[in-house]
């Protein structure tokens, strides 16, 4: 499985030697989201924040490498709306350079080469493929598609007292099937996880890029809760839920020791993370100032809180358009007569396919489709599905403008069930 990412790459130099190029504007990526900025209020929302920063503020400051306390402070407010909670303060949160900056905080502040993670499929493959890379071990729980491939609390347990672990990663929603842990299997996870640390310290990473996007908000809710589990940190970034990928406002909430532990273990050396994984072709971000993330973290904040805001509007408005166009991709799969995972959050759902029943027949479809039909869907092997989920799954994504996703998702359809 930690040679999958290559085994993506191969193929794709493949493809450009054949001269198609992926990044042409002739390609459908049902592998990637878009938000109508015409419709998008933010940057006329920042660029008022930005006239009533106070004038004190210098850009030619170094700022604390925690991230800009304001900005922090905004991040603090925003997550205590979003889970009904008083728990958090700047000592809780640090900022970093997207979710992934973050992970890589967390694997750099805690572990060490050797260290064993746990984690729980499927998953962002990056967050197992750089701790691999790292000298870590990386065990998948095993979990299957008649559960929608979420865990039981029997089977985690027994799964993480099956080796001396370091860490448990949870992602939720499921990333990409988008299934929302109900609150008693999350809890009972971290039950499991409590009860281990009397014998074992383990921190628990709970990645939550795509919470904002569930369809129902009040399922993704865990309430003060969260506080009698000192060892959970929170991992989260603005680049779904705003459609502000260049921001690259990523962040963690955790208790204070824990944010201490990962400061003085890390400092600033987030980039680090970048020179780490630099076969994967990570380019260096753009500088993020802290008054624009602030700007962006009181723009979200109000519209979680304000029913009646310009921003909320905005938000309801956005989630709408997700689920309306997941109903498009939903009509034309059920036609088609292929079975997928029903999503409980924007903005992609997983395929099952026929004919491809090894990893390998995977990645030897997505090559196929990408050069006969000009479309790229990524395969279901990438997120570290386990091998024996039969049929073989593909990521749709229907974050895209519906003219693009139907033209898109129609031609797929036809490879996926014609063979051509």
């Amino acid at each position: 499985m930690q040679q999958q990412y290559q085994v993506l790459r191969n193929y794709l130099h493949e493809i450009w030697s054949q001269g198609i190029d992926v990044a042409s504007s002739d390609i459908f990526f049902l592998s990637d989201f878009r938000i109508d900025l015409k419709e998008h209020p933010l940057h006329e929302s920042m660029a008022k924040r930005l006239r009533d920063i106070d004038r004190s503020w210098h850009l030619s400051e170094y700022g604390n490498t925690s991230g800009d306390i304001f900005v922090r402070k905004a991040l603090a407010r925003l997550e205590n709306a979003r889970l009904g909670t008083d728990l958090y303060s700047i000592d809780n949160v640090m900022v970093t350079l997207g979710a992934t900056g973050a992970t890589s905080m967390i694997y750099k502040g805690f572990l060490r080469p050797g260290s064993r993670l746990l984690m729980i499929p499927p998953i962002y493959y990056v967050f197992a493929g750089a701790a691999e890379q790292l000298g870590m071990t990386v065990d998948m729980m095993d979990v299957v598609r008649e559960n929608d491939f979420l865990p039981t609390v029997d089977a985690f347990e027994a799964a993480l007292n099956s080796h001396d672990y370091d860490l448990a990663l949870i992602t939720n929603p499921t990333y990409p099937i988008g299934r929302v842990y109900p609150p008693e299997l999350l809890f009972g996870i971290l039950d499991c996880i409590a009860a281990y640390n009397r014998k074992h310290p383990c921190i628990a990473v709970l990645d939550e890029v795509y919470a904002q996007l569930a369809f129902h908000q009040d399922k993704i809710r865990y309430g003060p809760h969260l506080a009698d589990y000192d060892f959970v940190v929170r991992t989260n970034s603005m680049s779904k839920s705003l459609g502000t990928a260049g921001l690259r406002l990523g962040y963690f909430c955790a208790h204070p020791r824990l944010c201490e532990h990962v400061h003085e273990g890390t400092g600033w050396r987030v980039m680090d993370f970048l020179n780490d994984l630099g076969d994967l072709e990570y380019g260096t971000p753009p500088p993020v100032f802290g008054p624009y993330v602030e700007a962006a973290c009181e723009f979200f904040r109000s519209a979680r809180l304000d029913g009646e805001s310009d921003e909320a509007a905005f938000w309801q408005s956005n989630l709408a358009r997700y689920w309306d166009k997941y109903q498009v991709a939903k009509a034309m799969i059920d036609d088609a007569g292929l079975d997928y995972i029903e999503p409980e959050t924007a903005f992609s759902l997983m395929v099952e396919l026929r004919g491809a029943k090894t990893p390998q027949d995977q990645f030897e479809m997505f090559k196929r489709l990408l050069a006969a039909k000009r479309v790229y869907a990524l395969p279901g092997a990438l997120y570290r599905l386990p091998d024996h989920a039969k049929p073989a799954m593909v990521r749709v994504s229907f974050g895209q403008t519906e003219s693009l996703l139907r033209e898109g998702l129609a031609r797929a359809l036809d490879f996926w069930m014609n063979g051509q």
